[in-house]
């Protein structure tokens, strides 16, 4: 699967999310990052290998191989803010738990 072939709407954090760099809104590495803009917050969890089971429960498969391959590009040829901005998302534990799902 291609992210530039998904919708952002299909993201179920779609309604209540802010953040300006989307891996489902269009390629990632045609995303450009400014000092202090928001980042999804689902590729930021993705980054914490503990937050991964949950996120694959919950959101599925499919989103979570979208963020595998953003993840993979942004490492390889992303910009500095955003490959900072997941590193440093990866050193931090989790803020999921299963009772954030219901």
């Amino acid at each position: 699967m291609s992210t530039s072939s998904n919708n952002y709407s299909s993201c179920p954090r779609y309604q209540r999310c802010s953040a300006a760099v989307c891996p489902l809104w269009r390629p990632i590495l045609e995303q450009k990052m400014v000092k202090g803009e928001r980042v999804c917050g689902v590729i930021h969890e993705y980054q914490k290998i503990e937050s991964r089971a949950i996120l694959t429960t919950h959101y599925g498969e499919e989103l979570m191989q979208v963020m595998s391959q953003a993840t993979e590009q942004v490492m390889s040829h992303g910009g500095y803010l955003l490959r900072s901005a997941l590193t440093r998302a990866a050193s931090t534990g989790t803020r999921l738990t299963l009772m954030d799902f219901g």
